[in-house]
């Protein structure tokens, strides 16, 4: 995928992955997109990146704008490579994030290592 159309899936999954949080959540899952692209060990393209995430709907204008920031002009990312809400936590047993943000439907966990059982 290349350019408007890789812009477009990732907003998809920003979309599905962090619009009950907000633009923050949307751009904190961004920021965990760039953080696997940057250490290789996710992912060597945005396409194997994307894999990891499951979630998916029809983008608004802000999954789009931070999509585009993420692909066209990629920032330096924190570490926190997983992103993960409140079920994920219940439903697999994983602990709570390193950080987590809070929105009107929900809290989203950001975590730099493995959140599940060992």
């Amino acid at each position: 995928m290349t350019g408007m159309v890789l812009v477009l899936a990732v907003a998809a999954v920003l979309q599905g992955e962090a619009a009950s949080i907000g633009p923050t959540g949307m751009e904190a899952v961004a920021d965990t997109m760039l953080a696997r692209l940057e250490s290789e060990q996710y992912g060597e393209t945005w396409d194997e990146v994307l894999e990891a995430y499951y979630a998916s709907a029809t983008p608004g204008s802000d999954a789009i704008t931070i999509a585009y920031a993420a692909v066209m002009h990629p920032w330096q990312p924190d570490d926190y490579v997983f992103a993960y809400s409140d079920a994920d936590c219940r439903n697999r047993r994983w602990r709570p994030g390193d950080v987590t943000l809070s929105g009107p439907a929900g809290s989203l966990h950001l975590s730099k290592e493995w959140p599940g059982p060992s």
